[in-house]
């Protein structure tokens, strides 16, 4: 397997993972934190198919996000909660108490549907430069630069891009998923 199919491969892997844990959690809060100090259950829902979005399509690409089309305008606003990173609990359960299940995995299916396309368009090669421009683009929206947000991408832009797809893209997902198969049990 080429490495573009492995990255493809766990993509693909996070998206498929993410309709499994809606599923499980359809049953309990998605906005009171389990425990303290953790997220709401919907927050981390909505942050997995945001972050790809936010890394794939602004900062690596300097497009559009999928989050921007008027059909996911319901979901909480990314010039307000960015892609669910430095907010405070308050914000926090804010995000979660205005996702849909519905509606966020019809985003994700868009925003895997187009990084899919876009990896069909790299080669090996593509995968061992850093992105020009990544920490530039993180002034498009005020949510992505403020001190609390640009702590937690704080060197992701002099990483190489395959390093930085398998990193936010697909480890720090997959992370989260742990985290939400724990805390699906533990409020059940």
């Amino acid at each position: 397997m080429d490495a573009v199919a492995l990255i493809s491969n766990r993509v693909g892997a996070v998206n498929s993972t993410l309709h499994s844990m809606v599923d499980r959690a359809r049953e309990v809060d998605w906005v009171t934190p389990v425990a303290p100090g953790t997220s709401p259950i919907g927050l981390t829902l909505w942050h997995v198919p945001r972050t790809l979005d936010w890394l794939v399509n602004t900062s690596i690409q300097g497009r559009a996000e999928v989050a921007d089309s008027p059909e996911f305008a319901s979901l909480p606003d990314p010039q307000t909660f960015g892609f669910g990173t430095g907010l405070t609990p308050a914000e926090a359960s804010s995000v979660a108490a205005g996702v849909d299940p519905e509606l966020l995995l019809t985003y994700a299916d868009t925003v895997h549907e187009g990084v899919e396309k876009w990896l069909g368009s790299l080669s090996a090669e593509d995968l061992d430069r850093p992105p020009a421009g990544f920490d530039d683009r993180q002034q498009t929206r005020p949510a992505y630069c403020t001190p609390a947000a640009l702590a937690e991408i704080e060197g992701l832009g002099q990483l190489p891009l395959g390093v930085l797809l398998m990193r936010p893209a697909v480890s720090h997902l997959l992370m989260h998923f742990g985290e939400l198969d724990t805390l699906i049990q533990l409020s059940g």
